[in-house]
């Protein structure tokens, strides 16, 4: 997310300082640039360039950043929170999910080749030719890079370069005049303590270029914190006024020199600066948006909006007439985000929220302006969780209402036609096409007689996939802020499995594990919560884990209904759901992770519970997984309560062994420099043959990689342990194809692994590349196809051994995946 907040002074700103296509980006005979045939891209059902597909309803995650391309209004990009990128050649009736290492923060096209596309990353600069086919590393140049190092618990990229700074990429600015004069915002940083240090130092750079980022050389550099840079086009071409803002202040560089904009005296937190420019009278305009919102919660003064058109000698506050649809002596409505029209900069779209428009009536959505502000209309207003009705409904108005995906926080309006607006917000991408008359959603396709199928916008996180025995069409998700999801059609489509059946609505946020009986028809248990994304520390690091909401249901009749049946032993946050298949089918015996309470069972089907928790050191142990082997012993995983890259203390996590039935447990040994473990997999033909998966933790300094994760092997029962994958530091779950005898392995690395050798070696599963992978599933249907469950990139399905023909999404050596 943008975020600008605080306040600047720039006073003293003077400061020193593929293969499947041959029919890529070109020129013709004369020199101008055409199109690239994306009409061949779709070469599956899924649109893929390759044989990877996926499953889900779409949507569901937080979305930003859409973009525009102005030569072409069919080519779209949008970004997730999660690490992935999108972009559709069809205006949203598709998208493409492609990745470049970490979260997209923007976009920016070429005015003059509709090919050409800049894509940012926090680590680097990518330039695509194709139309975002395939992408290469522009900055950092390729020959700077040494390594990229993968760190911390979201497994954060870093690239090393030789002059041994961490460099950030900010924001880039494009010549609208001259494309090949690029203007680059980066942050230079340097860490004292490592690695949770708080004095961080920094110093921004601004990096030029004039020819298309082929080379680089520093502009100028500058002690603020700054996030964005534009030109003025009215300015001299050869001597570009560029303007910088973050953190509550403007500056601009004119005639060489950079000086102090100043705001308006009452705006004490802007929010976000944006600007356009009026070529009939010459006018660059820069609106900014201050005050109390979800980007500044901490605020003091109430949301304002403000335009300049006089480069901010003077500006005028132009939202008054938009406050005027507050009820009378009601407070202030909040701006969340703004966009606007760049080459028609008199139509203004702003994102609102908390607008009280009655006693009992408040209203979120899009207000316009089409005159400076002057005048303004809500083309877009959700009351009391009511949809708008001037959008088509998706699944997830259909099952929350829009106050879940709330008023939009990022949006963007086409540079030539003030009516094409895309918007973003946590679970949605909508667009209009008529200025907000009307508004449709593009994230998921209404299935005829059945549920919801995603266009390619596959941004949610799920745990695992259960299917029914007794029905091949009977398919339930586990995913989380979206809860259990349910498919009865093969997983074509998905519709929701917890609205008023039963499951509380506290627990709705997050199913971790589902199981159905293979012996009973329509037996089913599920464990759910309301405190989503265990085991990541974001979730522990700062509560009590006795705080935690959820519990354990049953159901008799394939999902249909729930029951509660933890009720006697409170409310936790259960993360696994284990069953002894040899249990009595009428009293079966259960064992459930509690993270934070350590191990219950059932031996009568969950109708009663006992905690098991003999031998397990520590309170509040956070209980993540256990592995029921064939002999009957029971392993626990018992999560790492550090995130700081400490080892040896009461915080690491451990493994233990129960050989009956959870009576008591034994403490078992870990690999050498090891206490992140993550998961157990019993080899079947084999009980003393362990596989063991464990999370890495900081390195030694803040260049280097994680250490003490990866894949570890035992071939005595856990008494001694070989490292079989350590390029890998963060291995989350790993699962096997028992038909098959194939193991498999899924992490934070933006790999996927395959071994035919129970464990011994490990090959990448090419194709599949999003950053943050779970849970690798063999397709039950389909020996020759796997599903992988991921953290925010939705379920991908494809085939088991990889597609080696799968062009990848970057071509560099340098940044591509290995």
């Amino acid at each position: 997310m943008e975020k600008i907040i605080g306040k600047l002074s720039l006073t003293s700103i003077l400061v020193s300082l593929l293969m499947v296509f041959s029919f890529v980006s070109c020129k013709n005979k004369d020199g101008n640039s055409t199109s690239v045939d994306t009409s061949k891209l779709y070469s599956n059902i899924n649109g893929r360039n390759d044989h990877w597909g996926y499953i889900g309803p779409g949507g569901g995650g937080a979305m930003f950043n859409p973009t525009i391309n102005p030569l072409d209004h069919d080519h779209v990009f949008v970004s997730c929170d999660m690490t992935g990128s999108f972009v559709s050649y069809d205006a949203g009736k598709q998208w493409r999910m492609f990745n470049l290492r970490d979260v997209t923060k923007f976009y920016d096209f070429d005015y003059t080749d509709e090919n050409i596309v800049y894509a940012g990353t926090s680590n680097m600069l990518f330039k695509s030719k194709d139309k975002g086919i395939s992408w290469e590393t522009i900055f950092p140049q390729p020959e700077d890079i040494v390594d990229i190092v993968s760190q911390g618990d979201h497994a954060n990229e870093k690239v090393i370069t030789k002059d041994s700074v961490w460099t950030l990429v900010e924001k880039l600015a494009i010549d609208p005049d001259n494309p090949q004069k690029l203007y680059l915002l980066t942050r230079k940083r340097k860490i004292d303590f490592w690695p949770n240090g708080k004095n961080q130092r920094f110093y921004m750079a601004i990096m030029a270029s004039n020819d298309g980022g082929e080379s680089w050389e520093t502009m100028e550099k500058l002690r603020f914190d700054l996030n964005n840079i534009f030109i003025d086009p009215s300015s001299p071409e050869d001597d570009r006024t560029i303007y910088i803002s973050g953190k509550g202040g403007l500056g601009a560089r004119r005639k060489g020199t950079w000086v102090n904009v100043g705001l308006p005296e009452d705006a004490e937190n802007i929010t976000q600066v944006i600007n356009g420019f009026d070529k009939k009278a010459n006018r660059h305009i820069i609106y900014a948006i201050s005050g109390k919102s979800y980007f500044n919660p901490n605020a003091r003064e109430n949301s304002n909006i403000y335009m300049t058109n006089n480069g901010g000698e003077s500006w005028s506050q132009i939202d008054i007439p938009l406050k005027a649809f507050k009820m009378d002596g009601a407070k202030d409505m909040e701006y969340r985000s703004i966009a606007t029209s760049y080459y028609h900069p008199e139509n203004i779209y702003v994102s609102y929220a908390n607008l009280i428009i009655g006693q009992d009536s408040t209203a979120i959505g899009l207000a316009k302006s089409s005159d400076y502000g002057k005048t303004w209309e809500l083309v877009w207003k959700d009351v009391n969780n009511t949809p708008t009705p001037n959008m088509d409904q998706g699944w997830l108005n259909e099952r929350f209402g829009p106050g879940w995906g709330e008023n939009p926080f990022h949006m963007t309006v086409a540079d030539n036609d003030p009516n094409l607006c895309y918007t973003t917000d946590f679970g949605r991408t909508v667009r209009t096409t008529n200025g907000g008359k009307t508004w449709e959603q593009l994230y998921t396709n209404k299935v005829e007689g059945a549920g919801w199928r995603s266009r390619g916008l596959q941004v949610t996180t799920g745990y695992m996939l259960a299917f029914d025995p007794f029905d091949s069409l009977h398919v339930l998700m586990a995913d989380t802020d979206t809860g259990m999801m349910e498919s009865h059609d093969g997983t074509k489509s998905w519709s929701s499995a917890t609205n008023n059946n039963g499951v509380p609505r506290r627990w709705v946020n997050s199913t971790y594990w589902t199981l159905f009986d293979p012996e009973v028809k329509d037996k089913v248990w599920a464990v759910m919560s309301a405190n989503h994304d265990l085991p990541r520390p974001k979730m522990w690091r700062n509560r009590d884990m006795s705080t935690y909401k959820g519990g354990i249901l049953s159901s008799t009749d394939g999902g249909k209904t729930w029951e509660v049946l933890s009720e006697e032993i409170g409310e936790m946050a259960p993360t696994h759901l284990v069953m002894d298949p040899n249990s009595d089918p009428n009293s079966r015996t259960l064992y459930v992770c509690a993270f934070g309470k350590g191990v219950y069972k059932s031996t009568d089907g969950g109708k009663t519970w006992q905690q098991k928790n003999k031998g397990i050191e520590g309170t509040q142990p956070a209980a993540w997984r256990m592995t029921l082997g064939n002999n009957g012993d029971l392993y626990l995983v018992v999560f790492r309560k550090s995130d700081d890259g400490s080892i040896g203390n009461a915080m690491d996590g451990s493994l233990y062994k129960s050989t009956n039935g959870a009576e008591s447990w034994e403490k078992m040994q870990l690999p050498n420099d090891v206490n992140g473990p993550s998961s157990l997999l019993v080899d079947p033909a084999d009980s003393d043959r362990l596989l063991l998966s464990a999370w890495g933790r900081y390195g030694p300094d803040e260049f280097s990689n994680d250490v003490g994760g990866g894949i570890y092997l035992s071939t005595d029962g856990g008494g001694t342990w070989k490292p079989v994958l350590t390029g890998d530091q963060h291995i989350h779950d790993l699962t096997m194809d028992e038909k098959k005898g194939v193991f498999y392995a899924s992490g934070f690395n933006s790999s996927a692994y395959r071994s035919e050798d129970r464990g011994e070696t490990w090959q990448r599963i090419k194709g599949y590349n999003f950053k943050w992978g779970k849970r690798v599933q063999p397709d039950p249907m389909d020996s020759e196809k796997v599903y992988i469950i991921t953290f925010g990139g939705g379920i991908w399905h494809g085939p088991a051994q990889g597609d080696e023909a799968a062009l990848e999404d970057i071509s560099t050596p340098e940044a591509a995946y290995e």
